[in-house]
C-alpha cells in the first residue's frame, strides 16, 4: 500500500514538473522574441484539523465519541488563476461508541484517504471544492475483553468530498468539507452484522508553500 502512495504521488509530481517547465513560447519575425505564455502553477501544502464522524443502526447503537483527528499533504495544479486540480493524501483517526445490549465499546477507525478534487477559485478568498475521496486502506476495530476484534470498514472504496476554503492569508487556509459514501460498508458487532452509512464533517487549517 505504502509503494501504491508514492507511485500516486510520483506521477502526480512528473505531470506537474512537465507544466511548469513550459514558461515561455518563441514566436517567429525578422527578430526573435520571446513572450511569456500563462502558464500553470504549483501549490502545496500541509493541513492539520479536527474530523466529526456519524453513523446510525438498527442492529447497534453507534453514537459519536468527542472529535477525531485529520493530518495530511495537498498538491494542486492550479490554472487561469481561477481553477485547479487538487490531490491529497492523509490520515484520519476517529472513534465512536458502539453499543448492544448491556455491551458498550469504543470503536476506532484509522483512514488513509487519497481525495482527487476540482477547485473553483474565482471567488475572491472563497474556494469550492468537490470530488471522489480514495479510502485504500483503512481499519475499524474495537476491545471485548482482552481481545482485539475487527469491526469492519467504515469506509467505502471510493466516496465524495464537497466543500468551503477560506484563504486567510497567503498562506494559511482554512478548509471546511463534507466526506460521505457512496456504499454503505458492512460491520460486525458482538454477532450482530449490518450495513450503515457514515459521513464525516471536517475542519482544518492548512499552510500553503
Amino acid at each position: 500500500m505504502r509503494r501504491l502512495f508514492l507511485t500516486i504521488f510520483s506521477v502526480v509530481v512528473c505531470c506537474v514538473a512537465e507544466v511548469s517547465a513550459q514558461q515561455i513560447d518563441y514566436y517567429g519575425g525578422d527578430i526573435g522574441r520571446y513572450r511569456t505564455r500563462p502558464r500553470s502553477s504549483v501549490e502545496m501544502g500541509i493541513m492539520a484539523g479536527a474530523s466529526y464522524m456519524s453513523s446510525s443502526a438498527s442492529a447497534v447503537g453507534l453514537a459519536p465519541h468527542s472529535f477525531g483527528i485529520r493530518g495530511g499533504l495537498s498538491m494542486s495544479l492550479c490554472w487561469s488563476e481561477e481553477y485547479a486540480l487538487q490531490m491529497e493524501l492523509a490520515y484520519l483517526y476517529n472513534e465512536i461508541e458502539a453499543t448492544k445490549g448491556s455491551f458498550a465499546t469504543d470503536v476506532e477507525s484509522n483512514i488513509m484517504e487519497i481525495p482527487l478534487l476540482f477547485s473553483y477559485r474565482g471567488l475572491g478568498p472563497v474556494r469550492l471544492n468537490v470530488g471522489p475521496v480514495l479510502s485504500l486502506a483503512g481499519t475499524a476495530r474495537y476491545d471485548a475483553g482482552s481481545e482485539r476484534v475487527e469491526f469492519g470498514r467504515v469506509r467505502s472504496t471510493i466516496g465524495y468530498v464537497a466543500g468551503v476554503g477560506v484563504e486567510l492569508s497567503r498562506h494559511l487556509l482554512l478548509d471546511a468539507r463534507f466526506v460521505g459514501n457512496f456504499a454503505a460498508p458492512s460491520n460486525y458487532f458482538e454477532g450482530a452484522e449490518f450495513s450503515s452509512p457514515y459521513y464525516w464533517v471536517v475542519l482544518s487549517l492548512g499552510y500553503m508553500f
